[in-house]
């Protein structure tokens, strides 16, 4: 395996180590997406290329709650932004509950659909409670 090969799944072996994850090494040699088991969840992930850099990118979605990164070969973490769960407003503010629900959508139909572009959820089975979710929140009454 070559060492950039190798600084992918050292970065993510340390990321996910309670999980005892590892990508699978035929995954990893051919740059093919998949998903595995995460805890009670799932971990979908692709390869790509951004700006000449090579990267592995996942979107690990569990009842606890969501995560997302990029390793890059050189074995650099990006935090990414994961599907929001929850709105937070001031009750105390006029307008203050419809316009946090308003950013709240725009952001998690923003981030579902470039999860989506990106190719993640066609990486192997997502998880009914992701779809569920999704439907309910971006559903238009």
């Amino acid at each position: 395996m070559s060492d950039h090969l190798e600084n992918i799944q050292e970065t993510f072996l340390k990321r996910f180590k309670q999980f005892n994850l590892h990508i699978p090494p035929e995954n990893l040699q051919e740059r093919k997406p998949g998903s595995m088991p995460y805890g009670s969840g799932r971990l979908m992930y692709i390869f790509g290329i951004m700006d000449g850099r090579e990267f592995f990118e996942y979107y690990a979605h569990h009842r606890m709650g969501d995560n997302r990164g990029r390793i890059y070969a050189d074995g650099e973490f990006e935090s990414l932004p994961e599907l929001p769960s929850f709105v937070f407003y001031d009750p105390n503010v006029p307008g203050d509950e419809e316009r946090k629900e308003k950013d709240y959508q725009e952001e998690y139909e923003r981030i579902f659909n470039e999860l989506v572009e990106r190719g993640l959820f066609s990486a192997g089975p997502v998880p009914n409670s992701l779809i569920i979710n999704s439907y309910l929140r971006m559903k238009k009454d």
